[in-house]
């Protein structure tokens, strides 16, 4: 993947970048930043000297602004490149977010409703359960279910899931959980009729032109997936965890394991930003901070972690954290900014690299 290079501007082009040898030039309203490509280099070196092996990559509403992968995806075989395909982890999640917010846009599901409303057989503790409580973290349930290799049936997760006693009443204070977003992707299918995963396609990924994300539908047989160098419960991938589940991994699905490049995570933040699959007031919902985390200063959206600045535009942002690989999806969606970082395995932190480069360009 290479720079935009446009040839023209005009005030009307707002948040264009243009490159003039190092030069980064955004138009943005009526004033004009420059963002020198040397001083992300410069952010992007130390860790690239520390032996950081994944992908990096900067892009705005009209193409990528600065990218840089290093080292093996698997080791003496294949190098990194913004093809790669990596493992989303929690990243996964506002994809499950943007499924339920697209089914609003249908007039098929309303946040503000009772689980009950779309899953039979709700008991009474949890029947005050409301779809903002499972996109909030606000429901109750503990973090995990059971593990990611665990194969688990659809039938059995519901099953599983009514039976479990809530950990906090509904509503009293936002606790991080996977089972809550298997859920989402739970009632994605029942309203829908689809499979998760064909939902997403059908609805998000196919028309953002994402042919390299998801779970089992793409055919990566010609893709690179990187492995780490210590398997985890005997798997060196989580594409070969994903295969060994028959897709019966319902201990993941909603709040993880989904696949992606950074190539296709530009075209999700493009997708996103002309808000023609998702309406540009239902992510104002998606974005807004709508329960505080648990740590000072963050908060909580339907999918994202949004962090306030006084005199700045928000941070909108996730990460996530696998067996197989870490990821960093940072948004500045008023400006049309978006970082993204992953790696599968070594000691430097994909954070790091992103919180360097989001200090460039905020």
């Amino acid at each position: 993947m290479v720079p935009i290079n446009l040839k023209y501007i005009t005030k009307a082009l707002i948040g264009t970048v243009l490159f003039f040898g190092t030069t980064v030039l955004k138009a943005e309203s009526d004033s004009i930043q420059f963002y020198e490509l040397k001083h992300l280099e410069q952010e992007v070196a130390p860790y690239l000297k520390k032996g950081f092996k994944g992908t990096i990559i900067v892009a705005n509403n009209y193409g990528v602004i600065f990218h840089k992968s290093a080292g093996d995806a698997i080791q003496g075989q294949a190098s990194y490149s913004t093809d790669t395909v990596v493992d989303l982890a929690s990243v996964s999640k506002q994809f499950t977010a943007a499924a339920i917010m697209k089914l609003q846009q249908q007039g098929k599901v309303s946040p503000s409703a009772s689980i009950s409303e779309y899953i039979a057989g709700v008991p009474d503790d949890k029947r005050s359960i409301t779809v903002h409580n499972l996109l909030t973290h606000t429901a109750g349930f503990k973090r995990h279910l059971g593990r990611d290799e665990t194969p688990l049936n659809k039938d059995s997760f519901i099953a599983s899931v009514m039976s479990l006693p809530l950990t906090y009443a509904v509503g009293e204070k936002y606790h991080y959980s996977n089972i809550g977003y298997g859920l989402l992707a739970y009632i994605v299918e029942a309203v829908s009729g689809d499979k998760f995963e064909t939902y997403l396609f059908k609805n998000l990924l196919e028309p953002a032109g994402m042919f390299s994300t998801g779970f089992l539908r793409p055919d990566w047989s010609e893709r690179t997936v990187p492995k780490v160098t210590r398997s985890y419960a005997g798997f060196s991938s989580p594409l070969e965890m994903l295969l060994s589940t028959k897709e019966d991994f319902w201990n993941l699905k909603g709040g993880g394991g989904m696949l992606s490049s950074a190539s296709d995570m530009v075209k999700w933040h493009k997708a996103l930003s002309d808000g023609k699959i998702i309406s540009l007031d239902t992510q104002q919902l998606m974005y807004s901070p709508h329960v505080a985390e648990n740590e000072e200063g963050y908060y909580y959206g339907y999918g994202w972690s949004i962090v306030p600045k006084e005199g700045e535009e928000p941070l909108v942002w996730h990460n996530g954290m696998s067996f197989f690989g870490k990821a960093e999806y940072w948004r500045l969606p008023r400006k049309g900014l978006m970082i993204f970082v992953a790696s599968h395995e070594g000691d430097v932190e994909p954070w790091s690299i992103a919180h360097a480069l989001y200090k460039q360009v905020k």
